[in-house]
């Protein structure tokens, strides 16, 4: 996939960010186009050879108009995560890093709603924060608003969630 400057791209691991340059840089196998991605939610600027930004999973922002399909997700009945830990961590990662948004506000909302239910671990926590944090910086990103803006948006519509009556109040019960 090819980027050009301004685009709006996300890194899996990293989350969204701006293209900022494209550069030749010269190596002992010859020269090598790479994409300079501005990453501001870690105040970071990453390299990656265009060759690799498949490989790597980079991918273009979601649409804005996908906004209110993210914050329906947050909105839905969450699926229930393992008692387990360490499979319960496995899994958030496993969706968490995939850099996917839907993906990414699964994790988001499955841990809201596991820490209503039962404790979260420290790791749980900070998978927790991990995931609104890039599910806040990409919806910040394409609709222009703060990172702050989003992170509140997305408290509030879980906060709504939570406290909605009717099926989700199974959730609660043991399977």
């Amino acid at each position: 996939m090819q980027f050009s400057v301004g685009d709006k791209v996300v890194h899996p691991y990293h989350g969204p960010g701006r293209i900022i340059g494209v550069e030749r840089r010269e190596f002992l196998d010859g020269k090598k186009l790479y994409y300079q991605i501005e990453i501001p939610a870690q105040e970071l600027t990453v390299y990656l050879p265009r060759a690799a930004l498949d490989k790597v999973g980079v991918r273009p922002a979601m649409r804005q108009a996908r906004l209110t399909h993210v914050l329906a997700r947050l909105e839905s009945h969450p699926d229930h995560l393992p008692e387990d830990f360490k499979e319960r961590q496995d899994l958030v990662c496993e969706k968490l890093n995939t850099g996917r948004v839907m993906q990414v506000a699964e994790a988001v909302r499955d841990l809201s709603w596991h820490k209503e239910r039962d404790h979260l671990t420290k790791r749980d926590t900070d998978l927790l924060t991990q995931g609104k944090t890039r599910l806040a910086a990409e919806m910040a990103l394409v609709s222009d608003a703060e990172v702050s803006a989003m992170e509140t948006r997305i408290d509030d519509t879980l906060a709504a969630a939570l406290s909605g009556p009717g099926e989700r109040e199974g959730y609660f019960q043991r399977p």
